[in-house]
């Protein structure tokens, strides 16, 4: 058996620069949301997926800042894996370089 996740919101508790970040996400390394400007309170409907996980293990989602003048920045990763399936919508949290995101997920069998 197969499973899939799909994400719904991204929520903004604190930037990482002084007012909007241009904050994306990633899943495997391929962008699922983004490049937008989010402000601190922010709450983006993502809704996107579902997106087919690997049998192989826990796939990972990322959340990145993009600067003009330095290298953008990794606010997190966070390890999704099939044994979350059943559980409803879930929250990673990703806190890297004086941020704090959240993004709510969810995890089901294939074909939902």
């Amino acid at each position: 058996m197969g499973y899939q996740v799909k994400f719904y919101q991204l929520r903004c508790i604190e930037t990482e620069d002084n007012g909007e970040d241009e904050t994306w996400v990633d899943f495997r390394g391929g962008r699922v949301w983004g490049r937008g400007d989010v402000s601190k309170g922010d709450v983006i409907n993502v809704n996107n997926g579902p997106f087919t996980l690997s049998n192989s293990g826990a796939d990972v989602v990322s959340v990145w800042e993009h600067d003009d003048f330095d290298p953008d920045d990794h606010l997190g990763d966070f390890h999704i894996s099939p044994a979350s399936s059943g559980r409803g919508e879930q929250v990673a949290v990703f806190r890297g370089d004086g941020a704090h995101y959240t993004l709510t997920y969810e995890v089901r069998p294939d074909n939902w």
